[in-house]
């Protein structure tokens, strides 16, 4: 299956060779190792391939002369702490393996003795409070943490001594509106919290006093059409609304008189090749269709007349493999898989006259060499 994969990756490299930025690529998490060996003469970013998730430490050991990044391999996920502790001897950067998802509270608590990155620790997942509470003096990286999924409002209102981030803290979903209610005396950016997915319109409405950031609010999720259409009032800001992906072509083209951005309409994810195509006289901005995820690689191949921004594309995960491609191929792969199985079974079946037909030309061939 993945020699297939491979293969159409290859030939789709093959074609957009001379137009595809390679440096661009080499962040793509649909290039393969096959892909890069077979085309080691190509300007490749290997900081981009150190931290792609197709590199394995066996790649890495098998090619030793390649010039890896050590500190994007550090943080590369296919990286655990056993392949680190068993080759100590390697350039590791420990602010890539601080944010390495693989890297455990436990791990940091069993190994105090390593030079962990603090700032670095703050961004990973796995952080929790006591491992922040038991390391206080450490540099951590307080505007991270303010942010950090694992920061809820109980733990703020119990170390308000701590530098928390009060802009971080306002976008953070653990952050409600009864919270912000209860404490209107904290340091909160009304920017922030005018994003913030716990944020409706129904706040918005009951709230007119407060001092709201109506470019932030036309970002927020839970801001739809209706809701603009029957607020026209509002300093809404219509590049942020043309990029909300609750604006659907519908509401577009029925309503050509607002003052839509053409730029953000072109990232817009409900914006496919299908609409761009029946309405080309659109001031499009092909940079962001370049960016949008409905853009695939039969779309480019078949437009290559377009002025695509290559740089853009060869970042889109789609223009190598597309969902539909992957679905295709396992199709293809399973189709195959079946009719080999039938095959087996009837020619090697005496009920069949296939086999009946393989065993007499069997026999005849054998007292033919007698």
């Amino acid at each position: 299956m993945q020699k297939v994969v491979n293969q159409h990756l290859q030939e789709r490299i093959k074609i957009l060779s001379d137009k595809l930025d390679w440096k661009c690529l080499s962040w793509n998490p649909s290039i393969t190792w096959e892909i890069i060996k077979d085309n080691l003469d190509k300007p490749w970013d290997w900081r981009g391939l150190s931290a792609n998730p197709n590199i394995t430490w066996d790649i890495v050991k098998d090619n030793p002369d390649k010039p890896w990044s050590w500190y994007n391999l550090s943080y590369n996920p296919n990286i655990t702490w056993d392949i680190v502790k068993d080759n100590l001897d390697k350039q590791w950067d420990w602010s890539g393996l601080s944010k390495n998802p693989n890297i455990t509270r436990n791990i940091v608590k069993h190994n105090p003795d390593k030079p962990w990155n603090w700032y670095s620790i703050s961004y990973n997942p796995n952080i929790t409070w006591d491992i922040i509470k038991k390391n206080l003096d450490k540099p951590w990286d307080w505007s991270w943490l303010s942010i950090h999924p694992n920061i809820t409002w109980d733990i703020i209102k119990k170390n308000l001594d701590k530098p928390w981030d009060w802009y971080r803290l306002s976008a953070n979903p653990n952050i409600t509106w009864n919270v912000l209610k209860d404490n209107p005396d904290k340091p909160w950016s009304w920017y922030a919290i005018s994003y913030n997915p716990n944020i409706t319109w129904d706040i918005v409405k009951n709230n007119p006093d407060k001092p709201w950031s109506w470019y932030a609010i036309s970002y927020n999720p839970n801001i739809t059409w209706d809701i603009v259409k029957n607020n026209p009032d509002k300093p809404w800001s219509w590049y942020v609304l043309s990029v909300n992906p609750n604006i659907t072509w519908e509401i577009v083209k029925i309503n050509l008189d607002k003052p839509w951005n053409w730029r953000g309409l072109s990232y817009n994810p409900n914006i496919t090749w299908d609409i761009v195509k029946d309405n080309l006289d659109k001031p499009w901005n092909w940079s962001g269709l370049s960016t949008n995820i409905n853009i695939t690689w039969k779309i480019v191949k078949d437009n290559l007349d377009k002025p695509w921004d290559w740089s853009v594309l060869s970042k889109n995960l789609n223009i190598l493999l597309f969902i539909d491609d992957l679905c295709n191929f396992i199709k293809d792969y399973h189709s195959a898989l079946v009719i080999q199985r039938i095959w087996r079974h009837v020619i090697s079946n005496p009920e069949y006259m296939i086999c009946k037909r393989r065993l007499l030309y069997e026999y005849n061939s054998m007292n033919n060499k007698i």
